[in-house]
């Protein structure tokens, strides 16, 4: 498996590592909608993950099933990951966080508008976003995502004091949920 991880992705064009880089930091698999998602961002490569997907697949990187892009074995995953260069790595968690988290009705403006947080928890059941194919990922899925990344990507990124806020408060929603 090392020997077939090195030799296919240092011949990988820098749109499909850039893709899997993307894609190791979501971890092992991740939702198609979120992909979708993503596409309309600066984190995306120049050519976009979905352009590189099929060729991805074609030579047994990743898999597409039951719309979740998965690696075809963790070690592929684990090597991407380990490989992109640490200050590249958080940052990249970062800004998936940011892009993620500011498609959520969680936004600044919106946290200073609601009465509670209580209020903005009740609002993530109602609020659905939806990819050009069709796949739908709710509030509560996306806020749950970027939290787990800006969480991956530390406080040191977090220089901002109205950040430090919307993060905690996303951390807060997102920790209410899962008790």
């Amino acid at each position: 498996v090392a020997t077939f991880i090195i030799s296919t992705l240092s011949t990988l064009h820098p749109d499909a590592l850039k893709a899997l880089q993307v894609l190791s930091c979501c971890g092992f698999h991740t939702d198609v909608a979120v992909l979708e998602l993503l596409e309309e961002s600066d984190i995306s490569p120049c050519r976009g993950i979905r352009s590189s997907l099929q060729y991805l697949v074609d030579v047994g990187i990743v898999e597409i099933a039951g719309g979740l892009v998965a690696f075809a074995h963790d070690l592929i995953q684990q090597h991407v990951y380990e490989n992109i260069d640490l200050s590249q790595r958080l940052d990249l968690h970062f800004n998936i966080a940011l892009f993620l988290g500011l498609k959520t009705s969680m936004n600044s403006a919106s946290i200073q508008a609601m009465g509670s947080i209580e209020d903005g928890f009740k609002n993530l059941y109602i609020s659905e976003s939806k990819t050009a194919e069709g796949p739908v990922l709710s509030e509560r899925s996306l806020l749950s995502i970027a939290t787990d990344h800006i969480n991956h990507a530390g406080p040191d990124f977090i220089l901002e004091l109205s950040q430090r806020k919307l993060f905690a408060t996303w951390n807060l929603i997102v920790g209410k949920e899962m008790s």
